[in-house]
């Protein structure tokens, strides 16, 4: 049986490799980011659970950090807007890495491909969600 953070395991392995890694100059956090990280570009990869049938299913979100781009509006005003280049630049980056993917222990799909949202404290981030699976093969009683 696989729980929550196997689930965070096995889709960081996706995506820890070098055609993302390379468009980020942070890092890729299990379950949350850090304080303090708003001028760098990280990763996150967090479970909404996963069930315990045969065929476990479950809902991991990967969500992508950039700085954000600031603007000074006509009155004086500063606004922080998302990096839309930089988060579609990623976001299609991790999309070759987890769409449909099959591996020895559980496979992926996306059903999300990127929600632009705003956290708390004003950083603007992508954020998408995958179907997961995995086939449970640790049964002791049978």
């Amino acid at each position: 049986m696989k729980n929550g953070f196997d689930m965070v395991t096995d889709v960081r392995s996706l995506i820890n490799v070098p055609a993302v890694l390379d468009l980020i100059d942070g890092e890729i956090y299990p379950d949350a980011r850090p304080t303090g990280r708003q001028f760098m570009t990280d990763i996150v990869v967090n479970s909404l659970g996963v069930n315990n049938a045969v065929f476990q299913k479950g809902t991991p979100n990967i969500n992508i950090y950039a700085p954000n781009m600031i603007t000074t509006q006509p009155d004086g005003s500063v606004q922080q807007l998302p990096n839309y280049v930089r988060l579609s630049e990623i976001v299609k980056a991790i999309t070759t890495c987890v769409e449909t993917q099959y591996r020895e222990t559980f496979n992926t799909e996306i059903t999300d491909p990127g929600t632009l949202l705003q956290d708390a404290d004003g950083n603007w981030f992508a954020s998408m969600q995958l179907a997961y699976q995995s086939i449970q093969s640790n049964y002791q009683n049978i």
